[in-house]
């Protein structure tokens, strides 16, 4: 007995011209398509692999992790960054040897493979390996890598869509989270510990200077900090420390955009000794005393004698 298989066809058809020379890289392309996870972000709004729908409020010039492959292979990786210059969001696809960038410029998309700009007109891009392509597909660019886990990276001047293959599920990680149908557990951060709101998670996900002097221009970092004013917590007053890493300045930069989140605090006697830098490398492992609301920066102006 035969049974029918139905299968997507939209673009089908076009993408399979990269693998011309290869039925069975056709028949896995063919059947990844079918099952692939999506995560898309239209403006601010990101709806992840899960299908849970979350406002992404982007820091300025600072990569964040949109999707990974999680596992100790780490066959890809896509990081999305928000250039206040140009006034977009730009992503960056690292996978096997190459490093592609796709920039929003002038209502179309700029390629750079390795550093180098590839004119639209020398598109399609297909890797020696065969199993890369980067082609025109109507107003936007699409990245295909499927024996990589990325079934699709699609980016025009108002959407960006990853698309991850079926045996990638549950092995991804970042703001389009794991792709394993716990949306209850959706917000996990990179230290496995589930952030508080969309927000708090968003920004776990930054990738953080580590001087303001950075060529990425990226002058925040992820730090735990100390509620500004004192608790009583069982009985008896009380210093407290977030649980949840924040985004905040570097030394020697000050916030121009902020935002207020919600995260967890873990607190200590007000009398105790214990140093804010000791403080600072053990909180995010302690347990949860209260949510209390926080200042979190989002851009920074740093002075000439910065750290």
């Amino acid at each position: 007995m035969e049974i029918p298989v139905y299968l997507p066809l939209g673009n089908t058809a076009a993408e399979l011209v990269a693998y011309q020379d290869s039925l069975v890289d056709k028949i896995s392309y063919v059947l990844t398509k079918a099952h692939a996870a999506q995560c898309t972000l239209i403006n601010d709004k990101l709806t992840t692999f899960n299908q849970r729908t979350y406002k992404n409020q982007m820091p300025e010039s600072c990569n964040q992790v949109l999707a990974q492959d999680c596992t100790a292979d780490m066959k890809f990786i896509v990081l999305l960054k928000k250039d206040p210059a140009l006034n977009n969001k730009q992503i960056n696809v690292q996978i096997a040897d190459i490093d592609v960038g796709l920039v929003p410029l002038n209502n179309d998309i700029m390629v750079k493979i390795n550093g180098i700009i590839v004119p639209i007109a020398n598109l399609p891009y297909q890797h020696p390996s065969n199993k890369i392509q980067i082609k025109r597909r109507g107003e936007g660019i699409a990245l295909h890598a499927p024996s990589h886990g990325l079934q699709e990276v699609f980016m025009d001047t108002n959407t960006l869509k990853v698309k991850v293959v079926d045996w990638m599920r549950g092995q991804t990680c970042g703001l389009c989270g794991k792709a394993d149908g716990e949306v209850r557990q959706e917000y996990q951060t990179p230290n496995g510990r589930l952030a508080s709101n969309s927000v708090s998670y968003a920004q776990s996900w930054v990738i953080p200077a580590e001087s303001c002097r950075d060529t990425s221009r990226c002058y925040m970092k992820l730090e735990s900090v100390k509620l500004e004013k004192q608790m009583i917590v069982h009985g008896e007053a009380s210093k407290c420390y977030s649980v949840e890493p924040v985004l905040r300045c570097l030394s020697g930069c000050t916030p121009v955009r902020t935002l207020s989140v919600t995260v967890g605090f873990h607190c200590l006697p007000a009398d105790s000794n214990m140093s804010r830098a000791e403080g600072l490398n053990t909180m995010f492992e302690k347990s949860e005393d209260l949510k209390e609301t926080t200042e979190a920066h989002l851009a920074c102006r740093c002075s000439a004698q910065c750290a």
